[in-house]
């Protein structure tokens, strides 16, 4: 019987001390098990046994607690039924063979981060302990919807969930994640000041190298950091496809791609084009070829594109002119102007300021997302991120060399799925506004034409003049 079951946990009564679940098979080394866990976010369907379960359970008991109150609450779901009703409000809920909330009531121990730090120490034991077993787990921050996952658990008022942590069985083996230098982290006896990236989200403040070193940090989030807005993703990749097969592209160069994200949507639009891109930093660009279903030709940016004047069919820049200073903009767009041979087309994205975004903005920073990560920026951005009003736009376009051949604009209201995915970590009180947001959106559907200068993402097809 184990202390799940209802017995105090003892040290020496453990499947870990007995040598394993099975009484046989040898438990990694602590040093090990830390060295070689990785997230895991693909699983077998091999089921987990109730006493695999019980045994992460025991060892999250085991980890310290504020003033050793051990307030969590395990709410542990394995019904498949159940775990496929919270696939929208939890990401792979669905995928895993199990879901162990980490809840707390709000009423104890919130001083200090107390509640946090127990959550989080109980979260690394079973990552560890599941680790050691042939378990592959995923500590996950986001959750999407908190109003079903609570419904769905069934939690009183004054329960909050702090933690979402997935088990099953792998089914993939990630390689290890680059790991920062730990002399740009750590600080012998006292604080000393390090080299900092900005804390501002507005581009203006930032150069491209720190861009770059912004970007490199975050792509270390995982091997495929990709959180997209499906109704985003698929107005995006269908404009792209479409304007480039109507230009006849061959050989297509696309401007920082960042995660690589829409790379991979245009090599899936055009399968026999040759593929090229630009980016900032070496790290970055491994993450994009990574992601690629075949190769593509990377070529390093620091202000200049080495490649010849006239040499590419198409260009691509699908958000990245915000996340660029002012002069970076400009620099860019040149340098993709000349590139490209006469008549060449840039098909261009970017986020029009005189939309719904700019209001929605505004409103994350005053209920206090301040910081680069939470600027709103269009998924998958990684960096600063400013929207950018049409004419501003335009008028860049044609300062270097570009005349606007075809505008479209799409979204003059949030869709549903945009609404839940901007309130996602709020409070209850600002979640709830997701339904009668994506509700107006859909009853509104036959007036988006007449707000076509409203819509938040905004299209152009450039030619080379």
């Amino acid at each position: 019987m184990t202390a799940i079951e209802g017995r105090p946990p003892s040290p020496t009564d453990t499947p870990a001390a007995r040598g394993g679940m099975n009484g046989h098979a040898a438990p990694l080394d602590v040093a090990t098990a830390i060295r070689t866990r990785r997230t895991i976010r693909r699983w077998t369907d091999q089921p987990v046994s109730e006493e695999t379960v019980k045994e992460l359970l025991e060892c999250a008991l085991w980890a310290p607690s504020a003033c050793n109150m051990q307030l969590w609450d395990f709410v542990v779901v394995t019904d498949p039924a159940t775990r496929q009703s919270l696939a929208g409000a939890v990401p792979f809920a669905d995928k895993a063979q199990v879901c162990i909330f980490i809840c707390y009531n709000t009423r104890f121990s919130e001083g200090s981060y107390a509640n946090i730090q127990s959550a989080s120490a109980a979260v690394m034991n079973m990552l560890l302990r599941a680790h050691s077993l042939g378990l592959g787990g995923f500590w996950q921050a986001t959750i999407h919807d908190r109003q079903t996952l609570r419904q769905t658990l069934g939690l009183p008022k004054d329960v909050e969930v702090l933690s979402t942590t997935l088990f099953g069985y792998p089914a993939e083996a990630p390689g290890a994640p680059a790991r920062r230098d730990p002399s740009h982290l750590v600080h012998w006896q006292k604080y000393h000041p390090k080299p900092t990236l900005p804390s501002s989200p507005d581009p203006r403040d930032w150069r491209l190298d720190q861009i770059a070193d912004y970007q490199q940090a975050r792509i270390r989030a995982g091997p495929k950091y990709n959180k997209p807005i499906k109704s985003e993703y698929e107005a995006v990749r269908g404009y792209l496809g479409h304007a480039l097969r109507r230009v006849a592209a061959r050989r297509v160069l696309d401007l920082l791609p960042c995660t690589g994200l829409y790379l991979e949507a245009i090599a899936g639009e055009l399968p026999e084009a040759e593929l090229h891109f630009v980016e900032l930093g070496q790290q970055v660009a491994g993450f994009v070829r990574a992601r690629l279903p075949r190769p593509a030709a990377y070529h390093p940016y620091r202000g200049t594109i080495d490649l010849p004047d006239g040499s590419v069919d198409a260009a691509t820049c699908v958000f990245r002119l915000e996340g660029l200073p002012p002069e970076g903009r400009a620099t860019l767009l040149r340098e993709a102007a000349r590139v490209l041979k006469p008549g060449g087309a840039l098909v261009l994205a970017h986020i029009n300021r005189g939309s719904y975004f700019e209001a929605m903005r505004l409103a994350r920073l005053a209920l206090g997302r301040r910081d680069v990560q939470y600027a709103l920026a269009t998924d998958p951005s990684l960096g600063p991120f400013t929207p950018l009003w049409a004419d501003e736009v335009d008028r860049l376009a044609t300062a270097s060399g570009f005349v606007v051949e075809h505008r479209h604009s799409v979204f003059p209201l949030p869709p549903a799925d945009e609404a839940r995915h901007r309130v996602r970590s709020f409070h209850n009180a600002v979640t709830v506004l997701q339904y009668p947001v994506g509700a107006l959106s859909r009853i509104s559907r036959p007036l988006h034409g007449a707000l076509v200068p409203a819509g938040k993402i905004r299209f152009l097809t450039l030619r080379k003049s």
